[in-house]
Protein backbone atom coordinates (compact mmCIF):
# COMPACT_ATOMS: atom_id res chain seq x y z
CA UNK A 1 0.00 0.00 0.00
CA UNK A 2 1.50 2.91 -1.09
CA UNK A 3 0.21 6.55 0.41
CA UNK A 4 1.65 9.79 -0.71
CA UNK A 5 1.33 13.23 1.08
CA UNK A 6 1.06 16.31 -0.99
CA UNK A 7 1.06 20.35 -1.14
CA UNK A 8 2.40 23.41 -1.78
CA UNK A 9 5.92 24.64 -0.15
CA UNK A 10 5.46 24.67 3.49
CA UNK A 11 1.91 22.93 3.98
CA UNK A 12 3.58 20.60 6.47
CA UNK A 13 4.14 17.32 4.35
CA UNK A 14 7.49 15.96 5.94
CA UNK A 15 5.93 15.96 9.86
CA UNK A 16 2.73 14.55 9.05
CA UNK A 17 4.35 11.72 7.12
CA UNK A 18 6.72 11.05 9.59
CA UNK A 19 3.93 11.15 12.43
CA UNK A 20 1.34 8.96 10.45
CA UNK A 21 4.25 6.30 9.67
CA UNK A 22 4.60 5.78 12.99
CA UNK A 23 0.65 5.57 13.74
CA UNK A 24 0.03 3.45 11.00
CA UNK A 25 3.92 1.47 11.02
CA UNK A 26 4.52 2.37 7.52
CA UNK A 27 7.87 2.85 5.91
CA UNK A 28 8.58 7.03 5.47
CA UNK A 29 9.93 7.75 2.10
CA UNK A 30 11.06 11.52 2.19
CA UNK A 31 11.99 13.75 -0.48
CA UNK A 32 15.89 13.67 -0.70
CA UNK A 33 15.64 18.02 -1.37
CA UNK A 34 19.01 18.31 -0.20
CA UNK A 35 21.18 16.16 -2.76
CA UNK A 36 20.08 18.40 -5.38
CA UNK A 37 22.86 20.66 -6.70
CA UNK A 38 21.08 23.88 -8.19
CA UNK A 39 17.97 24.74 -5.59
CA UNK A 40 19.91 27.38 -3.70
CA UNK A 41 21.00 28.85 -6.91
CA UNK A 42 17.38 28.30 -8.67
CA UNK A 43 15.99 30.54 -6.18
CA UNK A 44 18.68 33.30 -6.44
CA UNK A 45 18.56 33.01 -10.34
CA UNK A 46 15.35 31.05 -11.32
CA UNK A 47 15.52 32.29 -14.99
CA UNK A 48 19.35 30.75 -15.20
CA UNK A 49 18.29 27.56 -13.42
CA UNK A 50 15.07 26.56 -14.04
CA UNK A 51 15.85 23.81 -16.25
CA UNK A 52 18.56 21.92 -14.44
CA UNK A 53 16.24 21.81 -11.31
CA UNK A 54 13.23 20.58 -12.92
CA UNK A 55 15.20 17.81 -14.60
CA UNK A 56 17.53 17.13 -11.86
CA UNK A 57 13.75 16.92 -8.88
CA UNK A 58 12.65 13.97 -11.21
CA UNK A 59 15.65 12.23 -11.50
CA UNK A 60 15.97 12.74 -7.56
CA UNK A 61 12.25 11.03 -7.30
CA UNK A 62 12.16 8.70 -9.59
CA UNK A 63 15.46 7.11 -8.15
CA UNK A 64 13.91 7.20 -4.57
CA UNK A 65 10.36 5.66 -5.90
CA UNK A 66 12.33 3.08 -8.14
CA UNK A 67 14.74 2.35 -5.20
CA UNK A 68 12.10 1.47 -2.67
CA UNK A 69 11.13 -0.95 -5.20
CA UNK A 70 14.06 -2.57 -5.58
CA UNK A 71 14.39 -2.86 -1.96
CA UNK A 72 10.35 -4.62 -1.90
CA UNK A 73 9.32 -1.41 0.49
CA UNK A 74 6.13 -1.32 -1.22
CA UNK A 75 5.31 -5.27 -0.06
CA UNK A 76 4.27 -3.55 3.27
CA UNK A 77 3.28 0.37 3.67
CA UNK A 78 4.81 3.12 2.80
CA UNK A 79 3.77 6.54 2.99
CA UNK A 80 5.60 9.64 1.37
CA UNK A 81 5.68 13.48 1.44
CA UNK A 82 6.25 13.62 -2.29
CA UNK A 83 4.05 12.90 -5.58
CA UNK A 84 6.08 11.94 -8.30
CA UNK A 85 3.64 14.47 -10.52
CA UNK A 86 4.50 17.50 -8.22
CA UNK A 87 7.29 17.96 -10.68
CA UNK A 88 5.17 18.69 -13.78
CA UNK A 89 3.49 21.19 -11.52
CA UNK A 90 6.59 22.96 -10.55
CA UNK A 91 8.01 22.95 -14.71
CA UNK A 92 4.87 24.05 -15.55
CA UNK A 93 5.59 27.36 -13.53
CA UNK A 94 9.22 27.98 -14.38
CA UNK A 95 10.32 26.31 -17.89
CA UNK A 96 9.27 28.42 -20.62
CA UNK A 97 11.49 27.38 -23.57
CA UNK A 98 9.73 25.49 -26.04
CA UNK A 99 12.88 22.86 -26.39
CA UNK A 100 13.11 22.40 -22.59
CA UNK A 101 9.63 22.26 -22.09
CA UNK A 102 9.20 19.11 -24.75
CA UNK A 103 12.62 17.38 -23.25
CA UNK A 104 11.14 18.09 -19.39
CA UNK A 105 7.88 16.02 -20.75
CA UNK A 106 9.40 13.59 -22.46
CA UNK A 107 11.66 12.43 -19.43
CA UNK A 108 8.78 13.17 -17.33
CA UNK A 109 6.76 10.57 -19.15
CA UNK A 110 9.47 7.65 -19.39
CA UNK A 111 10.21 7.94 -15.71
CA UNK A 112 6.72 7.72 -14.61
CA UNK A 113 6.28 4.82 -16.48
CA UNK A 114 9.03 3.02 -14.35
CA UNK A 115 7.64 4.17 -11.02
CA UNK A 116 4.58 2.88 -8.19
CA UNK A 117 1.17 4.77 -8.92
CA UNK A 118 -0.32 5.72 -5.03
CA UNK A 119 -2.93 4.18 -3.65
CA UNK A 120 -3.95 7.29 -1.80
CA UNK A 121 -2.84 10.89 -1.86
CA UNK A 122 -3.04 13.38 0.67
CA UNK A 123 -3.75 16.96 -0.39
CA UNK A 124 -2.39 19.21 2.10
CA UNK A 125 -4.37 22.86 1.57
CA UNK A 126 -3.88 26.00 2.72
CA UNK A 127 -3.87 29.57 1.70
CA UNK A 128 -0.88 31.34 0.24
CA UNK A 129 0.08 34.12 3.55
CA UNK A 130 -0.26 30.88 5.40
CA UNK A 131 2.22 28.52 3.55
CA UNK A 132 4.42 31.79 3.29
CA UNK A 133 4.74 32.26 6.72
CA UNK A 134 5.85 29.06 7.26
CA UNK A 135 8.49 29.30 4.64
CA UNK A 136 9.78 32.14 6.62
CA UNK A 137 9.55 30.85 9.98
CA UNK A 138 11.08 26.91 9.22
CA UNK A 139 14.61 29.43 8.18
CA UNK A 140 15.76 27.01 5.58
CA UNK A 141 18.88 28.65 4.13
CA UNK A 142 17.79 27.97 0.26
CA UNK A 143 14.24 28.98 0.47
CA UNK A 144 15.28 32.51 2.34
CA UNK A 145 14.74 33.85 -1.79
CA UNK A 146 11.53 32.84 -2.46
CA UNK A 147 9.20 35.25 -4.02
CA UNK A 148 6.01 35.67 -2.54
CA UNK A 149 4.42 35.17 -6.03
CA UNK A 150 5.96 32.13 -6.85
CA UNK A 151 4.47 30.62 -3.73
CA UNK A 152 1.12 31.69 -4.77
CA UNK A 153 1.16 30.61 -8.29
CA UNK A 154 2.31 27.37 -7.47
CA UNK A 155 -0.20 26.94 -4.89
CA UNK A 156 -2.73 27.88 -7.43
CA UNK A 157 -0.84 25.19 -9.78
CA UNK A 158 -1.66 22.91 -6.83
CA UNK A 159 -5.26 23.46 -6.16
CA UNK A 160 -6.53 23.52 -10.32
CA UNK A 161 -4.19 20.15 -10.21
CA UNK A 162 -6.36 18.44 -7.28
CA UNK A 163 -9.49 20.05 -8.49
CA UNK A 164 -9.54 17.31 -11.07
CA UNK A 165 -7.95 14.34 -9.17
CA UNK A 166 -9.99 11.37 -9.29
CA UNK A 167 -11.79 11.54 -5.91
CA UNK A 168 -12.01 7.80 -4.89
CA UNK A 169 -7.44 7.87 -4.54
CA UNK A 170 -7.61 11.71 -2.53
CA UNK A 171 -8.54 13.10 0.91
CA UNK A 172 -8.35 16.80 1.11
CA UNK A 173 -7.16 18.11 4.45
CA UNK A 174 -7.16 21.48 5.45
CA UNK A 175 -3.15 21.90 6.74
CA UNK A 176 -3.66 25.40 8.31
CA UNK A 177 -4.58 22.22 11.00
CA UNK A 178 -1.23 21.13 11.40
CA UNK A 179 0.29 24.33 12.69
CA UNK A 180 1.86 22.33 15.53
CA UNK A 181 2.74 24.94 17.54
CA UNK A 182 -0.60 26.50 18.37
CA UNK A 183 -1.35 22.91 19.32
CA UNK A 184 -0.74 20.83 22.57
CA UNK A 185 -0.02 17.37 22.47
CA UNK A 186 -3.41 15.93 22.84
CA UNK A 187 -4.82 18.38 19.90
CA UNK A 188 -1.85 16.50 17.99
CA UNK A 189 -2.80 13.21 18.23
CA UNK A 190 -6.23 13.63 17.86
CA UNK A 191 -5.36 14.69 14.68
CA UNK A 192 -3.22 12.24 13.36
CA UNK A 193 -6.15 9.82 14.57
CA UNK A 194 -8.27 11.76 12.49
CA UNK A 195 -6.17 11.61 9.16
CA UNK A 196 -5.17 7.92 10.09
CA UNK A 197 -9.37 7.02 9.95
CA UNK A 198 -10.07 8.72 6.82
CA UNK A 199 -7.03 6.46 5.29
CA UNK A 200 -8.62 3.42 6.52
CA UNK A 201 -12.03 4.58 5.31
CA UNK A 202 -10.77 5.53 1.79
CA UNK A 203 -8.98 2.60 1.72
CA UNK A 204 -11.73 -0.02 2.71
CA UNK A 205 -13.76 1.99 0.11
CA UNK A 206 -10.82 0.99 -2.37
CA UNK A 207 -11.16 -2.80 -0.85
CA UNK A 208 -7.25 -2.25 -0.47
CA UNK A 209 -7.07 -1.75 3.66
Amino acid sequence: MFIAIEGCIGSGKTTLVQLLAKRIKAKALLEATKKHPFIKDFYLKPQDYAFQTEMNFILIHSHQLQKATQANWFDGIVISDFLFDKDFLFASLTLHKPLEINLFQKTFNFLKNKIPEPDLVIYLKAPVEFLYERIRKRGRDFEKNIPFNYVKNLNKKYDHYFNSFSKNRLISFDATNLDWSKNEYANKKMIINNVAKKIEVKLKAQKIY
